[in-house]
């Protein structure tokens, strides 16, 4: 079985581009001023003048919020960084942020792997639920992880509700690892 590589969903990264582009056009028809704005304070306000310089700096500040959002959103929308990759040497997953490389959680250390919603606020997320063979091995791994949670000392659960590929896939997938390793472990102590 070749690797399975994950991503996030690129929705939202182009969702944060247009909204950043949606706060500079704002901004711009705020410190210009030639078009919407004017009707409305020559509709609502009788033609006061209405913009101060302190609302400049606002309307400024808001222009470089939606240059920020925008060049984010366009790169990570362009530039896709795996969130998690299973394949033969284990699960390989960002447990330390988008920037950072992916933790290996070798086959040996996982007991365990399966889809489960998780409530939140009323809302069913879906969740990667990763058992690990034992406490200790908790300790390569970060304290307070990226998008995961630790539910239990060894039990780690991921969210997945904006990954390219389903829960229940990658859950199929490491279950397939498992199974090797398992069958190779009963084929030594047989043979």
């Amino acid at each position: 079985m070749e690797t399975i590589t994950v991503h996030n969903s690129s929705r939202r990264s182009w969702f944060v581009a247009i909204l950043g582009v949606a706060l500079m056009a704002v901004a711009i028809e705020l410190l210009v001023g030639d078009g919407l704005v004017d009707l409305l304070v020559e509709r609502i306000f009788q033609g006061e003048e209405v913009m101060e310089a302190r609302e400049r700096v606002w309307a400024g500040l808001m222009g470089a919020a939606g240059g920020i959002l925008t060049a984010w959103g366009v790169i990570w929308g362009i530039r896709k960084r795996p969130v998690l990759e299973v394949g033969p040497p284990g699960l390989r997953i960002a447990l330390r942020g988008p920037i950072r490389p992916l933790d290996l959680l070798p086959w040996e250390w996982i007991e365990q792997v399966f889809p489960q919603p998780v409530s939140d606020g009323g809302n069913l997320l879906s969740s990667l639920t990763i058992v690990l063979r034992t406490n200790e091995l908790r300790r390569h791994l970060p304290i307070d992880p990226w998008g995961a949670r630790w539910t239990e000392e060894h039990v780690l659960r991921v969210l997945s509700s904006d990954w390219s590929v389903r829960a229940e896939a990658v859950s199929a997938a490491c279950n397939h690892y498992l199974d090797l390793l398992s069958r190779s472990a009963q084929a030594t102590d047989l043979g």
